[in-house]
């Protein structure tokens, strides 16, 4: 199996799965968007089902009708809501034997998705798979899983793309590498998220200076200007090396603010974005940030 993204530690579970022939039938893949949770999920299913010595060859009738999502045994759930109607019919599926290769493989993408019946009927077919059903879930946290369906799942953790792949990535697309390295940061790991922001052709609109913060259309620019900003200025502080700045053409908070507080403010904004991902009230939180950041 290659790599997904850098995933080295979740490719080597997944092998060695395969080597000890000892193939767990339901996984979770957790982890934030953007990582290849999906694309590995690929790669394992062509791993399990190719018929050449060394798997997966990519080349193959198999292998190529997985990848173009042609396979008759590769079925890919990406609802926004996945009810109990649509459970039902996978696990009725889940007991047929496969058509064309020696497994069925069924993801589910955004498992938080699942809504409480359609999970509970999912639990059935999870306690007493068919051998020849794999399940994958690929979910952003555990929190919004049932325990039950947890506990009977092999956890597969993904991390944030490192920066430098993604940089790479956004200048083999044409991006400039000094935008290259902004938006980077900016993804926060996620490869989807810094394709979108390039492939936007709003770059300018991204990163602004702290000063023009009020212009900005979203919390995520808000929250992402102030966090650049912090970081920045911390480096400055602390005699960093100009290298390692985000944004040179902007200067930071450095204003009267000591290296300390910055630092305490940095990490402050991290729960910040927390509160906004989980809806909650963050917005008192960041004008408190706000209205400290300026008084000093």
């Amino acid at each position: 199996m290659r790599d997904i993204l850098g995933q080295k530690r979740a490719r080597r579970i997944l092998e060695n799965a395969i080597k000890q022939e000892k193939i767990p039938h339901f996984f979770i893949f957790v982890g934030p968007n953007g990582v290849g949770k999906v694309s590995m999920a690929k790669e394992f299913a062509m791993a399990l089902n190719c018929i050449a010595t060394d798997k997966p060859c990519r080349n193959c009738n198999m292998c190529l009708s997985i990848i173009n999502n042609k396979n008759p045994d590769f079925i890919l759930i990406n609802n926004e809501t996945i009810g109990i109607a649509q459970t039902r019919e996978l696990r009725e599926i889940a007991f047929l034997s496969p058509i064309s290769g020696r497994y069925r493989v069924f993801v589910i993408e955004n498992a938080e998705n699942l809504t409480l019946p359609s999970a509970n009927s999912l639990l059935k077919v999870l306690e007493e798979p068919p051998s020849s059903s794999i399940f994958i879930f690929t979910v952003k946290d555990l929190s919004n899983i049932l325990k039950t369906i947890v506990s009977r799942a092999l956890v597969v953790p993904f991390s944030p793309v490192k920066r430098d792949i993604i940089v790479s990535i956004l200048v083999e697309k044409g991006c400039p590498e000094d935008t290259a390295v902004e938006i980077s940061y900016l993804s926060e790991g996620n490869v989807e998220k810094a394709i979108e922001i390039f492939e936007s052709g709003n770059l300018e609109r991204k990163i602004v200076s702290y000063l023009d913060i009020e212009s900005l259309e979203s919390p995520d620019m808000v929250l992402d200007t102030i966090s650049i900003s912090l970081r920045d200025s911390i480096i400055r502080l602390a005699g960093g090396d100009e290298r390692f700045i985000i944004s040179k053409s902007h200067r930071g908070i450095v204003n009267g603010n000591r290296l300390e507080n910055l630092i305490e403010n940095f990490f402050f904004i991290q729960e910040i974005k927390i509160l906004e991902e989980s809806n909650s009230d963050w917005r008192l939180a960041l004008a408190l940030l706000y209205k400290e950041l300026e008084v000093r």
